[in-house]
Formats: structure tokens, C-alpha cells, sequence
């Protein structure tokens, strides 16, 4: 008796769900479905959130070398060239030329290599093929990528550099001066030439909003 209970309360269940399995389907789909969507607003806004705060934190600062630029938002950085290059989301349409300093809040990133019409490729600081005129206290020397590390050579002077002293670009190109690149980390002194080991200033791993500047001529 008890057997033929259960076996009738299993077929009303199978019967019930037979009936409602499209109502119950629906239901279980639309919720899956709300709660994707509510997953995926929550992500676009935290990235929005961000992108917002990484604009205020380029545009606002008070900062000489920030001074007539012009906002652009990365839109490629290839894990392959990482520390090679970016894009950016302007170029010649928006009076962009090759060879203008890209810049942000904590100082120089790189420059200019390639304008299409609304897109430009630029060559980051860290690219092996980097070599830029630097300043460091009185002293002056040239900056090069060796082995992933930024390195500078030449000094012009045999002044004792300390640790921890800022690099900026120099007035012997035409990148403005004075625009921050890093600090020395390290100075090898043990042979003829000093050796001086510097640490960007820039998080090439978070970039997201780059200031455009132009070089500077000497016409």
C-alpha cells in the first residue's frame, strides 16, 4: 500500500514537472540570465570606474610636462611587444605626428612611432631600441635598454651620483626637458665608466590613458 503511495506521489512529481517543465525552464534560464547580466554590469562599470579615475588622474594634475597635451586612451598593448610598444586611440586625424612624446602622470612613456588616421603605434621607454639624452644632478648621459634594464652611459662629468635621484630628459633633443623618467637605482663605479641603473617612474604593466605632446623643434 505504501508503495503504491509512493509510486503515485512520483507520478503526480513527473506529471508536474512534465507540464510546468517549460514555465520552470524559462524561470531557471531568465534567472541565469539576470544574474549574468547583473555580473557583467558590475564588471563594465568597476572598468569604467577605473577608466574615469585614470582620467582625472592624467588630466587634473598640475604638472609642467603635462601642459598642452592631448588625452588618448591605450587601446593595445600585444603581450607580445609588451614592453615594445602600444596603440593609442589618435593619430592623424586628430593632428598627431610621428615622433610626438607620449607622457602620463608619472612621466615619460615613450614616443610617436607610426600615425594612421585615427590610431598611432608608440615606442615605449623600454623598447631595446631606446636611446635618449638624459640628465642626472649636473651630469648628462645617454639612456639605453641592456638586458630589460634601463642603463645610463657617457656621463659627462665625474660628479658622484647618488641613489635615488630623479633622471629627466635632457635639452639636447627635441624632447622638452625636464620630463621625468626615473630614479638611479644603482651606480657601478668599478670601471672607468660609471654605470648607472635607473627604475622607471612608469607602471608599463597599468597603462591606460596617455597625454600626447610634440616634440620640439628647432626651425
Amino acid at each position: 500500500m505504501k508503495k503504491s503511495i509512493g509510486y503515485i506521489v512520483l507520478l503526480f512529481v513527473l506529471l508536474f514537472l512534465f507540464v510546468f517543465k517549460d514555465f520552470l525552464s524559462s524561470y531557471l534560464i531568465k534567472k541565469d540570465f539576470n544574474l549574468e547580466k547583473s555580473i557583467v554590469l558590475d564588471n563594465d562599470y568597476q572598468n569604467l570606474k577605473r577608466e574615469y579615475e585614470a582620467l582625472l588622474e592624467t588630466s587634473e594634475l598640475n604638472l609642467p610636462f603635462l601642459e598642452k597635451g592631448i588625452v588618448s586612451k591605450v587601446v593595445l598593448h600585444d603581450p607580445y611587444v609588451f614592453f615594445d610598444e602600444i596603440t593609442i586611440l589618435k593619430g592623424k586625424e586628430e593632428g598627431i605626428s610621428e615622433q610626438d612624446i607620449i607622457v602620463n602622470e608619472k612621466g615619460y612613456v615613450g614616443r610617436i612611432k607610426t600615425v594612421l588616421g585615427h590610431t598611432s603605434q608608440v615606442e615605449l621607454l623600454t623598447n631595446k631600441n631606446t636611446t635618449l639624452s638624459v640628465k642626472i644632478q649636473n651630469s648628462y648621459g645617454i639612456l639605453k635598454v641592456e638586458n630589460n634594464q634601463l642603463i645610463v652611459r657617457d656621463i659627462t662629468s665625474k660628479e658622484e651620483i647618488q641613489e635615488n635621484t630623479t633622471v629627466y630628459t635632457s635639452s639636447f633633443t627635441n624632447i622638452p626637458e625636464e620630463i621625468p623618467i626615473g630614479k638611479v637605482i644603482e651606480v657601478d663605479s668599478s670601471s672607468l665608466e660609471q654605470k648607472i641603473i635607473v627604475e622607471p617612474f612608469v607602471d608599463f604593466n597599468n597603462l591606460n590613458y596617455v597625454y600626447i605632446r610634440k616634440s620640439v623643434s628647432y626651425e
